[in-house]
């Protein structure tokens, strides 16, 4: 035996005024923009534990894991011990490489640090600094480097950042230049490899 079966059809009317669909308009886009900021903080997040150095101590240079480290030696070394002087993953650097230091990290954790560095590098110390030079041991800036940073004779160029921002004509250049006597000790600029 067969019961009959009857098909029910309902029937909703919705009328949307045009106020009522602006706001949900506005609402399914705010749902939207706040949906993709989520998105993008685990995304950024995510990268992040990626891009993060494994020996980068933990603070100022975490969030800046991305840049190039750099930093002032904290004990002075001998021209002949120049190039030998930085920590594992880092060498001797050229002015070349820390020019414009807007794009690189100071490493707080090793290089050297005065009472208002905060997490940037020192300005009362000056250091060794490769040249791009020919061996030279003369005493012009940029030239001198102690033959190569193999002698104590003559002359080699430091580099320090400038202290007196008052000096004419009064804009901040990056680097104050100089030359020492390869036969003293002084500290040396690392740059990560």
């Amino acid at each position: 035996m067969m019961k009959d079966q009857s098909e029910h059809t309902l029937v909703v009317n919705i009328h949307l005024t045009r106020g009522l669909a602006i706001l949900l308009f506005a609402a399914l886009l705010t749902v939207a923009w706040l949906g993709s900021l989520a998105w993008g903080q685990k995304e950024a997040a995510a990268s992040g534990q990626h891009d993060t150095l494994a020996s980068a101590p933990a603070g100022p240079l975490a969030a800046t894991a991305g840049m190039r480290h750099y930093y002032l030696h904290t004990a002075a070394q001998y021209a002949t011990d120049a190039l030998s002087a930085c920590a594992s993953g880092y060498h001797m650097a050229s002015l070349w490489e820390m020019l414009d230091t807007s794009h690189l990290q100071y490493n707080t954790a090793l290089g050297d640090m005065a009472g208002d560095s905060g997490s940037g590098p020192p300005t009362v110390f000056s250091g060794w600094v490769r040249t791009g030079y020919n061996s030279n041991n003369g005493a012009t800036a940029g030239q001198a480097n102690c033959n190569g940073w193999t002698s104590t004779s003559g002359s080699g160029t430091v580099v320090s950042l400038p202290s007196n921002w008052t000096i004419a004509p009064q804009d901040i250049h990056v680097w104050t230049v100089g030359t020492s006597s390869c036969g003293l000790p002084s500290d040396v600029w690392c740059v990560e490899d």
